[in-house]
């Protein structure tokens, strides 16, 4: 079995950091404390749900880069994480919009970032920028987000 990834540091990391992710937004879905007041969601499914799906699905394709299907799942991989770069340039651009700053959510910003920067070198230029700007451009038509209020009762 082949790991994506160009060095062992590379592999090791497209195996831990969508773990890690996955992890942080399953723990920001139970967390009632920090950024409870921070909902977002894209084409009706909460945000959280979509970074879970997103990473297992990540996960997942940096087994299969070996075999028939070898460059289709490079190609797959490189459109999944350009994407997931043009969101989390949107999401941040929305917090720094409106001032409140999500801890997980950054936390899972750098686990994609990390990700672009371990496997730039394996990543097709033009399908990264395109799949970037497409993502960019519907995640700023079908994503829905609010920040509610929160008052101090004392």
């Amino acid at each position: 079995m082949t790991i994506a990834g160009n060095n062992i540091y590379a592999k090791t990391l497209n195996i831990i950091l969508p773990l890690v992710g996955a992890t942080l937004m399953i723990t920001y879905e139970y967390c009632d404390t920090s950024c409870s007041y921070m909902k977002g969601s894209f084409l009706g499914i909460d945000l959280k749900w979509v970074g879970i799906i997103y990473m297992t699905i990540l996960l997942a394709s940096a087994f299969a880069t070996r075999g028939y299907f070898s460059k289709m799942v490079i190609h797959f991989r490189t459109v999944l994480i350009s994407m997931a770069v043009g969101v989390e340039f949107y999401l941040i651009g929305f917090q720094v919009l409106k001032n409140i700053y999500c801890p997980f959510c950054l936390a899972f910003s750098a686990c994609i970032f990390i990700l672009l920067g371990i496997n730039y070198t394996s990543m097709d230029r033009k399908l990264m920028l395109v799949s970037a700007a497409a993502a960019l451009l519907g995640f700023a038509l079908c994503f829905e987000g609010q920040v509610t209020a929160r008052y101090d009762l004392s």
